[in-house]
């Protein structure tokens, strides 16, 4: 019998694992995507991913199921997907806590944000506004920062390390001045208290603060987002008012398990922008107050990494730390 030679079988065994490589991109997805959502059912965050499912499913030809992990400021969620098998079948809602703070904040956590995960796409962002109780005796940003160097005030925020006690932070750092935080559990509670009077100011994202603005309940007096926004043209931009890189957003992305095939990746981009893209998305969104966002793995990778070392640097400065 001829024997088959050593280099013959090795080219066949690599001809035919390409093959399979191939066809496994080629057949994804062929079961469900699992979304992990590291956040309670019902908030804003759960809101979008859901909205964006709906029109995701069908671009993908497979279900897509919301996994809601709530706790420890994502970082229970993006263990979860640290753990992951890196196949594509599971994602994650990453946002500012999973890259930009949570390391600068927290020794240990389940996961190591440079290590452990692949970027996919930006999702959305929330713009945020200062705002202050209907009583504050200014009205506008340039006066407000003005009252806010000469007395002693408090701001409230949804929650100690979340980009709305940052931009307060930054925004005492700018000025040299001083206000004592008051931090909540949430937003709505917040802004109950600064209507009644009770706080000062606060920096709001536009879906929790929307309606009570609208309704006159607290004022706005400042944007901290690149321009004007369109439900409240006619609050001037943090720059405008003389601060040139005051810009703050509660910005989303979705991420998956590191050495993820790289065309999987691909698909999950591609379809993300399409369900974004998919007919009243994007006014669905804006109605809520979010912007959509996409963007390619690369530009997520390179904006995270930014917001890492942006927001490190104040934590440090400052000496914020988490209970």
């Amino acid at each position: 019998m001829r024997k088959t030679k050593p280099w013959i079988l090795h080219l066949a065994c690599l001809t035919l694992a390409t093959a399979s490589t191939a066809w496994a991109s080629d057949s994804y997805p062929d079961k469900p995507v699992h979304w992990i959502i590291p956040n309670a059912a019902g908030g804003g965050t759960d809101a979008i991913a859901r909205l964006i499912a709906q029109h995701l499913s069908p671009e993908l030809g497979q279900p897509v199921i919301i996994e809601n992990r709530p706790g420890g400021s994502s970082i229970i969620g993006a263990t979860a997907l640290a753990r992951s098998k890196p196949d594509g079948y599971t994602m994650l809602t990453s946002d500012n806590a999973t890259f930009a703070t949570n390391p600068h904040f927290y020794e240990k956590m389940g996961y190591d944000p440079e290590k452990d995960f692949s970027y996919v796409s930006h999702v959305a962002r929330f713009p945020l506004l200062l705002i202050t109780r209907p009583d504050f005796p200014v009205n506008d940003g340039r006066t407000f920062i003005s009252h806010l160097k000469e007395n002693a005030l408090t701001y409230a925020t949804p929650g100690t390390g979340l980009p709305h006690h940052l931009a307060s932070e930054l925004l005492l750092q700018e000025t040299g001045a001083q206000a004592t935080h008051v931090p909540y559990r949430g937003s709505p509670a917040a802004l109950m208290d600064l209507n009644a009077g009770r706080i000062d100011f606060m920096f709001v994202d536009l879906a929790s603060g929307k309606a009570f603005i609208q309704d006159g309940r607290v004022k706005p007096l400042a944007a901290a987002t690149t321009e004007r926004l369109a439900e409240f043209p006619e609050v001037p931009t943090m720059k405008e008012l003389g601060f040139d890189t005051f810009e703050v957003y509660a910005w989303q992305g979705v991420v998956v398990p590191k050495d993820t095939p790289a065309a999987t990746v691909a698909r999950l981009n591609q379809a993300l922008a399409a369900a974004i893209d998919a007919p009243g998305v994007r006014e669905r969104m804006s109605e809520i107050g979010v912007e959509p966002n996409t963007s390619t793995p690369e530009e997520l990778a390179g904006y995270a990494t930014q917001e890492s070392q942006r927001w490190g640097e104040l934590i440090r400065s400052r000496g914020l730390k988490i209970d």
